[in-house]
């Protein structure tokens, strides 16, 4: 019997990318370099005590007295010779931010700021995607802000951000209150990825927001929810340079008064 073309034995050589797509599969490129940023994350949160940190170089070996084996005790030629995931290690550890501490206290649990103030943050999207669900969110939005200028405890923070073709980062941020711009900021900066150039943003307009005198609610107009969210998680993750200033600063601004509340509202850039 002549073989359909449906069946697994006769299918056309698709490339790999479309079969991906096709089936919901993160590529393998970016599947593998998830897996290599774990790896790198898991050396640098072993304890001090572990025996491979007298593997590493003396910048990582947390104190450790360096084994005869170590790296650093290698000739250039043996280095260049190395097939080792130490050498590897040692090589990308540089990348993590000197900040990372995977113990914080501020992402432990019992000291989390979900743990204690997630009823005073709250996020404000779309119901769904549609253009109906969009301009009810945003009529909402309209009558949020007009409420926090007639209110004299209430600010409110537009941050907007935008990376450019020559990788450079700009974040504006303007501060409302009383009907005026109170605060106006503009930050630059180089080779950032995108979920960093959105932390920075609210971090840069929410900061000096909760500095305020005499103010109790603070509505964040941002176009990146997801990374506003971030605030609340407690995983361990490189990007903790740009938590630990921000979660603290939220951390305090909360216990200082049970009125103070912070809200963020999503807004696409192109809104008006």
């Amino acid at each position: 019997m002549k073989s359909s073309p449906l069946d697994y034995g006769c299918l056309p050589n698709l490339p790999s990318e479309d079969i991906e797509a096709i089936t919901g599969l993160i590529p393998i490129t970016l599947y593998l370099y998830k897996l290599n940023g774990r790896h790198h994350l898991h050396y640098i949160s072993i304890p001090p005590s572990h025996a491979i940190n007298s593997l590493l170089d003396s910048q990582h070996a947390k104190n450790q007295t360096p084994h005869k084996t170590t790296t650093s005790k290698l000739t250039a030629k043996q280095q260049a010779n190395l097939k080792s995931p130490i050498k590897d290690v040692n090589e990308q550890l540089n990348s993590i931010r000197n900040c990372f501490n995977p113990l914080y206290p501020l992402f432990s649990p019992g000291s989390r700021i979900v743990d204690h103030f997630s009823s005073r943050i709250s996020f404000h999207s779309p119901s769904s995607s549609s253009s109906k669900d969009l301009y009810q969110h945003l009529q909402s939005l309209n009558l949020a802000f007009r409420s926090s200028q007639i209110n004299h405890n209430s600010t409110v923070v537009i941050a907007d951000e935008s990376i450019k073709k020559s990788h450079v980062a700009i974040v504006a941020v303007y501060i409302w209150a009383d009907n005026s711009v109170i605060k106006q900021l503009q930050v630059h900066s180089l080779n950032i990825t995108s979920i960093e150039v959105e932390l920075m943003a609210i971090r840069t307009g929410l900061i000096p927001a909760m500095e305020i005198d005499n103010i109790h609610n603070i509505t964040v107009i941002t176009d990146s929810i997801t990374a506003a969210r971030k605030i609340l998680e407690s995983n361990v993750n490189p990007l903790q340079n740009m938590f630990i200033p921000l979660v603290s600063a939220v951390k305090t601004f909360l216990s200082k008064d049970g009125r103070n509340k912070i809200c963020f509202w999503y807004c696409p850039s192109k809104a008006e």
